[in-house]
């Protein structure tokens, strides 16, 4: 009888895996891992959510810092040169040179050939949300490489059309007297916001697709200065919406193209991100009472705002 080795009888008896084991390992790996990617999907937007905050908690700190030197808050754009408040509050943002390069009174400041083209070709990482799903740059307007935008300033609670001849409530972007922060020519002091700073937004996300038409109205949304606000087209809701219309329009089917082009929405689910007047970021759902977001669209309406 021939005697093995120590230690050998296990090898001896030792064997592979069969057809089914290696089948139930691959279906039990294959649950871990679909368990797994939601949560780690769930974990890098939480993570990109948190810098969108960041983004809207500088831009309230340099709308302050903005007020705090001109003793008011920036226009939300100035209907002579066609600049929107994101270029206003450059310096703020440690963009001085950048805004240094403009040129405010130039008859084509920004078209193609324009001396603004490069200031409106550059990102700006602030301005973008890290969710935004829109191609960083894009051939709009002239403009071979304009950057999209991702948060616009509050203009009105009451505006639901970029001009008179869309509205329905006889209230539009071109109106002088204004509810909200931003709007054209605007120049808000926190005297002004009488309904006060906590219960007043001031910048909100808004998702960009300048491929989007209806109505003759596109959601594209841009930040430094417009060519079609220059030239007295409109086009006001590239730097501007409002809370007179729903949030998340873009879904819901049966809105007007209007009401579309001024809505606020996110790339992130179930909400937006606001920056309030106190420079503070408050994430609302889209399922807020259309009345308590109308007033907080309003600096002064004199509204009761309560929990949302």
């Amino acid at each position: 009888m021939r005697h093995l080795p120590p230690g050998s009888q296990a090898t001896a008896n030792r064997r592979a895996f069969t057809l089914v084991e290696l089948l139930v390992v691959i279906a039990i790996i294959g649950v871990l891992v679909a368990l797994l990617l939601p949560a780690v999907q769930a974990a890098r937007e939480a993570a990109r959510r948190m810098s969108c905050s960041n983004n809207l908690k500088q831009l309230g700190i340099a709308m302050h810092n903005y007020h705090d030197t001109l003793g008011t808050f920036p226009s939300g754009w100035i209907s002579t040169n066609g600049a929107g408040w994101s270029a206003l509050i450059l310096p703020q943002i440690e963009q001085t040179n950048l805004y240094n390069s403009l040129d405010f009174n130039a008859t084509n400041s920004w078209s193609a050939t324009g001396p603004n083209r490069t200031a409106c070709e550059t990102l700006i990482a602030g301005y973008r949300c890290p969710s935004m799903a829109a191609a960083t740059k894009e051939d709009f307007n002239g403009i071979a490489g304009r950057v999209p935008a991702s948060y616009r300033g509050v203009a009105s609670s009451t505006a639901d059309c970029d001009d008179p001849g869309g509205s329905i409530s006889g209230r539009h972007m071109e109106s002088a007297d204004l509810e909200g922060i931003l709007f054209g020519n605007s120049g808000v002091r926190f005297g002004d916001i009488t309904d006060g700073t906590t219960n007043t937004f001031m910048i909100g996300e808004s998702w960009h697709d300048s491929a989007f038409n209806q109505d003759n109205n596109s959601a594209d949304f841009w930040y430094i200065g417009s060519p079609q606000i220059k030239n007295n087209q409109t086009e006001y809701s590239e730097f501007v919406g409002s809370t007179a219309v729903p949030m998340n329009s873009r879904k819901i089917a049966t809105t007007n193209g209007h009401y579309k082009e001024l809505s606020y929405t996110s790339y992130h689910p179930g909400g937006a991100m606001f920056c309030l007047a106190d420079g503070s970021v408050r994430f609302v759902s889209y399922t807020i009472n259309l009345a308590t977001y109308k007033a907080l669209g309003s600096r002064n309406g004199g509204e009761t705002i309560g929990d949302y």
